[in-house]
This record gives C-alpha cells, structure tokens and sequence, in this order.
C-alpha cells in the first residue's frame, strides 16, 4: 500500500496534535518547570506547522501557509533545543534569539520565493538541521547527560539533523523536483520522520520530567548530615544547593557559590603537625560562618574547602562579599595566632553565567578557586567574568 503526500501530511498532523496536546496537557496540569513550558511551545509551535502545511496541501490559500509552516517548524526545533539548555539550569538569551532569526529567515525566505518551492527549502533545511545538532549535544550535557533517557532525545534529534542535512545537499545539487530527491527525501518521507521524532521525544520529555521530580524527592527526604559547629557535609550541602537552585530557577533569580580554597593545609601539617592544620582549618570556618548571610548555606569537604551558597542581590555585591570574607579569615588568622598565613583563593559562580545545572555551578566556582590560587595578585575570581579579562584595581583583591 503507497500514501500519497497530502494522506501523510494529514497523519503527521494528527499524531503532532494528539501526542503534542496531551504534552502540553500535562504540562498545564502539572504546573512543571521551566523547560517542561518551553517544550510545550515547541510542540505548539509544530502543530502549527502541520497545519500550516495541511492547509496548503488541501486548499489552494496560496504561498502565505507555507511561510508560516516554514518558521513555525523550525522554531519547534529550536524550542526543543532552548527546552533543554532550560533543562540542565543554563540561561542566556542568544539562544532565544537565535531561534527567533532562524524561524523568521525560514519564513521570510518563503515569502520572497513566493512559495516557499526553490532556494528558500534551503534555509529552512539548514536552520533545522543546526537546531537538531544543538539540542542532540545539548541532550548528552548537565543533568539531561545522567540519565539514559536523554538518550533518546538525543538520538532523534541526532536522526533529523542527518536527516535535514541529506535533504540540503539533494536539494542544493539535484532540486526539489529531482525524482531521487522526490524519492528518497520529499515532504512524505519527511511527514514519517516527523511522527517518529514526535513520538519519542513526547515519551522521552515525559519521562525526563517524571525522573527530575523523583529525583528532586528523593534529595529533600535525605537526612542531613551537620558537623558539630554547624557546618554542612558536602552531601548534605550538595543537596541543599540543588533545592534552592530548582526555586531559584523558577523565579529566574540570581544565586551563587563562593567556594573558599585554603592552600598548604597538607605542608603546614607536615611542618607543624596535624593540630595545627586543623587550627587553621576550623579558624577560617569560623570567619566564614561569622559572615555569612543569614539565609546562606556553608558546607565543607574531607580537604577542608569550604562552600557558600547564597542569593546576593548583584554580582558585584557577591564579589565584595567574597572579599570581605577573605580579609576576615587573613584577621582571624593573624589573631588565631597560626604560625603561617596559608594562601586562601575565592571563587564564585554565579547562576546569570554558569547556569543553575548544580554540578556546572560547583564546578565553575571550584575552578575560580583554583585561579585565585594560582594567581599572584588576585584572591577573589567570578567564573565567566575574570576568565578573559586582566584584573584591574575594582576587581583585584590584594593579599
């Protein structure tokens, strides 16, 4: 049995409306997340789309549906991408506005061709092929990279990128009208690639949703591990940190982490002894719980770094924080009366930046330590801000 384009047409737009709507259903249900509202735009997004393209392929409406068609198509593509970028905690808007000039290039250029049948199939291809390719990579990044049911996101995504991809170069080379491009890639064969994609993408955004929930449970029932002077473990402060991110995220407010990185605690031990090493260990926890803000978290690892969360009201109010933490536990330090001022390295992360994924943001202001450590002038380092630019005199914290 053979279908003829316009039957596959209307089955591709009955399986978009029907998995799509039960997503965007759900969606509206649930109340979910960020990236669970993005994803239902792009299911919104492709259901205009396909009646778009119904719409052309049944009624002679003229050009104006396949423009629309057109843009709204790859904006679906696009949202997919933006959906999960959201999904792993990332932000920024040139993602957004990137999919915006793509979808409005892909219906602009079918206006100009007056159709939407020669050289503007082209822009839409390789709008929609970029858009795959970044939300496949984006899918193996972050939280959506832990579990394995990314993997299917990823992997269709990954199919209609290839897909799109031979579609341009049969188009650029042979034309539209070339029966192996008619053949091989035409709308029918594309209307079959767009119900297997929705498909599983549908299944696969639905469980990913149902995971990052359980999970998030999982994390706030845990039992919380303190240390006797208030201080949280890393696994306990590790999970603090992802409940306030998700919030966090919810309301697009702006967080950080002040990571703190005490160095030569293993030479002084060596040369002082142990007690020693942990006198100052527990001095520059005391300067830091002494000055942290009251709805801040502080936790510490087996090595003796220390970590902040917290919710400053700029960046520029999280890096004057850092510094005045830093001059207070050189001052405790020198009243402790440590026989060494161990280097101490500041970093900060900040979610306008890093993102709110937990593991991106630990990981950006653990890195900034480093450099603070590792730098001879400057203590305190923000992560994406101090990465390319030399430090000036606003910036620079001297020992």
């Amino acid at each position: 049995m053979s279908l003829d384009a316009n039957t596959v047409t209307l089955i591709t737009a009955l399986v978009v409306h029907v998995a799509g709507g039960v997503f965007v259903l759900e969606t509206m249900l649930r109340k979910d997340d960020r990236a669970g509202r993005v994803w239902a735009l792009g299911f919104i997004a492709g259901m205009i789309a396909t009646e778009a393209f119904l719409l052309e392929a049944v009624t002679d409406a003229g050009w104006w549906p396949v423009a629309l068609g057109s843009g709204a198509w790859v904006a679906t593509l696009g949202l997919l991408w933006i959906g999960a970028r959201v999904f792993n905690g990332k932000r920024g808007r040139w993602a957004e506005i990137l999919v915006a000039i793509g979808a409005l290039a892909a219906c602009t250029a079918a206006l100009l061709d007056a159709g939407g049948a020669g050289w503007s199939v082209l822009v839409m291809f390789a709008a929609n092929a970029v858009f795959a390719a970044l939300g496949a990579v984006e899918a193996m990044r972050g939280a959506m990279g832990r579990t394995r049911t990314a993997l299917g996101f990823a992997g269709v995504l990954a199919v209609a990128c290839v897909f799109q991809i031979v579609r341009f170069i049969s188009a650029a080379t042979l034309g539209t009208e070339h029966e192996l491009f008619r053949e091989w890639v035409s709308s029918g064969i594309a209307g079959v690639v767009t119900i297997c994609l929705v498909i599983v993408v549908v299944v696969t955004a639905s469980v990913l949703r149902a995971e990052q929930v359980r999970l998030r449970g999982t994390e706030d029932s845990s039992l919380m591990a303190i240390a006797p002077d208030g201080v949280l473990l890393e696994p306990s402060f590790v999970r603090v940190l992802g409940g306030r991110l998700m919030r966090a995220n919810r309301r697009a407010e702006l967080f950080a982490v002040l990571v703190i990185r005490i160095d030569a605690l293993t030479r002084i031990a060596t040369a002082f002894g142990v007690d020693e090493a942990d006198h100052v260990r527990q001095a520059a926890r005391a300067a830091a719980r002494r000055l942290s803000p009251t709805t801040a978290a502080l936790g510490t690892n087996d090595h003796g770094t220390l970590m902040l969360a917290f919710q400053p009201t700029s960046p520029a109010d999280a890096r004057q924080l850092a510094a005045r933490m830093h001059r207070a536990m050189l001052d405790q330090l020198a009243t402790a009366g440590v026989p060494v001022l161990p280097p101490i390295g500041m970093g900060v992360s900040l979610t306008s930046v890093s993102g709110y994924d937990r593991d991106t943001l630990l990981d950006a202001a653990r890195q900034a330590a480093k450099r603070a450590i590792a730098s001879d002038d400057v203590t305190v380092v923000v992560a994406g801000e101090d990465d390319s630019d030399e430090p000036t005199a606003d910036q620079a914290v001297r020992r």
